[in-house]
């Protein structure tokens, strides 16, 4: 009987292809996260989801808070398509002071 191969690793090939980047400051204390996601298998705004939770961490790690500046997102997915989303954002103090 031929056996399937486990779909364990197919599902970790397929998660390899999908990923959010690490903040990358554009100027003035400003910061941008990118995501994009695997062929119909997500939509742009779960897409900006992870990446605004990964801005969330990067500014929780300095002890600050996240300000988003903007967000953008390609929409619903769909078969063929891949979705992705983009925010850029500041880190603030607890007391809404400056900028990182």
């Amino acid at each position: 009987m031929k056996r399937w191969p486990s779909i364990a690793p197919c599902a970790a090939l397929l998660t390899a292809c999908a990923g959010v980047t690490d903040p990358v400051p554009v100027g003035d204390g400003v910061y941008m996260v990118a995501n994009h996601g695997v062929m119909g298998w997500s939509s742009g705004p779960a897409q900006k989801a992870a990446a605004l939770q990964k801005a969330g961490m990067f500014c929780n790690g300095m002890g600050k808070e996240l300000q988003t500046i903007s967000t953008t997102d390609s929409g619903p997915g769909g078969l063929g398509k891949i979705s992705s989303a983009d925010v850029q954002f500041r880190c603030i103090g607890s007391g809404g002071g400056g900028a990182r």
